[in-house]
């Protein structure tokens, strides 16, 4: 009866966190005024903002909040609006083209591989990648968003199967990603990957089996995209 209690209980949290995210989400504003200047969001495409600091002076739009960021190059303001924890930044429209084109741009970035689980193992490696493959560099991350484990979304296109879990030294953990030469964005940093048998896994989770068994549930990169990283990862730890 606890069991059953615990399991409705748990469903009943993932219902009221799905619903506000979508709540959340469903009043983001595309645009907004401020002192007569309208800004828009979307400059930065999938780029987690970071690093930024805030002016003080806090503006009330509606139901919304903004602070300007402190940046001389762009007139941004900020908003704790929207699906993650990082908010929503807005630029000024007659900045948007410009910030959207640098933010695109591939040679404005420095792109990197994490080898070794962060806060696990006690020097995991940071890889500078050079001359990366932009296109299959967005393939891998569109890929990881479309097949990596969301609670709130039912993965059905995912298909995972089960391994043991892998040795950290025979197959440690990578995280691929990219910072912003201004050092104020970077890409999603929460796509785990393993290679495995000369194949590159995307990790949907690791399960630890409540202490009885620990496996590796994953999700087979495209063979020609995986092997592309494969052969790129070689060539940099060699």
């Amino acid at each position: 009866m606890k069991r059953l209690i615990f399991i409705a209980l748990c469903v009943l949290l993932v219902l009221m966190l799905s619903s506000c995210a979508i709540a959340s989400n469903a009043i983001v504003p595309i645009t907004v005024t401020i002192d007569g200047v309208t800004y828009r969001d979307g400059f930065y495409g999938n780029l987690w903002p970071e690093k930024l600091t805030y002016q003080d002076y806090v503006y009330e739009v509606g139901i919304w909040k903004f602070r300007r960021v402190d940046y001389d190059k762009y007139d941004w303001v900020h908003s704790a609006i929207g699906g993650t924890t990082s908010g929503v930044l807005y630029c000024a429209e007659n900045q948007w083209e410009q910030a959207h084109e640098y933010y695109t741009d591939s040679s404005n970035f420095v792109f990197y591989c994490r080898i070794g689980a962060q806060y696990i193992d006690r020097d995991p490696v940071i890889a500078v990648i050079p001359d990366i493959d932009f296109q299959k560099f967005n393939e891998l991350l569109d890929f990881a968003d479309k097949n990596s484990y969301n609670p709130f979304v039912s993965n059905k296109d995912a298909k995972t199967r089960r391994l043991p879990m892998p040795g950290r030294d025979e197959s440690p953990e990578l995280v691929f990603y990219c910072e912003s030469n201004d050092g104020l964005f970077t890409s999603y940093r929460g796509n785990k990957f393993h290679i495995i048998n000369n194949e590159l896994l995307l990790v949907f989770f690791y399960d630890y089996g409540y202490g009885e068994y620990e496996e590796l549930v994953a999700v087979d990169v495209p063979d020609k995209l995986g092997k592309y990283f494969i052969e790129l990862l070689a060539h940099i730890v060699s």
